[in-house]
């Protein structure tokens, strides 16, 4: 009586043992491929990609079939998917598009271990052997430590972000300042331009006015002829500085007292 009671206690604890014999086989392979998917993402050329890859794509089936064993399906369909991204490294023609991939299949297998993690542990207790707790352990360490690298690293990026954005916000007002108080010194400048416009133009057209009646007191059948243009338009004032429009008009007076010079000289030349 005594050994039927014993044979029926093993019937029921060695399927236990063997399904968690499944879960171990799983989580070592599934470490061979992270394992493998890292080296084929870290690699620095298409060949060595590749040929991680092919250890990883055997090591990512393995898994397949043991999670379909053991009932995990979570992790049977990342196992496939992953499979395929590493497959599809394979079939790339390039170096870039090939680690890509093998990125998303490394990632993958981070997300496998976790999985056959949890449904392992959903379906009793159980000590794993020492060597496959501790690999087991490191790779989820290091799969935590590359987390919080990445989120670290994002973290300063959107920092660096914010005081980029603040910058070119600061960049931007200074350049909306100083356009401001350009156009208020050129509004300013162009209504002394107009003015000094208006009041060149009147006071060269009375010079004009008071050469041409000199010439005609000294000598009646002389013709004052001025060649001097001093008008100018609005859209000249525009194109030009306070300076210019200045040197402008003094330029026109200069011509005009020349003009007047050279026709009062040749009067003195008849009357000697």
């Amino acid at each position: 009586m005594k050994k039927i009671a014993f044979i029926l206690f093993l019937s029921c604890f060695i399927p236990k043992i063997n399904a968690q014999n499944v879960y171990d086989d799983a989580l070592t392979a599934a470490s061979y491929a992270y394992s493998h998917s890292k080296k084929a993402h870290g690699s620095n050329n298409v060949y060595h990609t590749q040929e991680y890859a092919d250890k990883a794509i055997e090591a990512f089936e393995k898994v397949e079939n043991l999670a379909n064993q053991c009932g995990c399906k979570k992790a049977n369909e990342t196992a496939y998917q992953a499979k395929i991204d590493m497959q599809s490294s394979l079939e790339q023609d390039t170096y870039e598009r090939s680690r890509f991939f093998a990125k998303r299949a490394k990632e993958l297998g981070s997300k496998l271990l976790e999985e056959l993690t949890f449904c392992q542990a959903n379906v009793g207790d159980y000590a794993y052997n020492e060597e496959a707790s501790i690999e087991e352990e490191n790779e989820i360490a290091e799969i935590s430590q590359e987390v919080s690298s990445k989120q670290k690293e994002l973290e300063e990026k959107r920092r660096q972000l914010e005081i980029e954005q603040r910058e070119l916000e600061q960049q931007i007002a200074e350049q909306n300042r100083q356009k401001a108080e350009f156009e208020a010194r050129r509004a300013a400048e162009l209504k002394e331009q107009t003015l000094i416009k208006s009041k060149a133009e009147n006071a060269l057209k009375k010079l004009e006015n008071a050469l041409q009646e000199l010439s005609v007191v000294l000598n009646e059948e002389s013709t004052f002829e001025s060649q001097a243009n001093y008008s100018r338009s609005e859209n000249e004032l525009k194109n030009e500085s306070l300076d210019d429009t200045k040197t402008f008009y003094v330029n026109r007076a200069k011509e005009l007292t020349q003009t007047a010079m050279q026709q009062f000289a040749s009067f003195n030349m008849v009357e000697n």
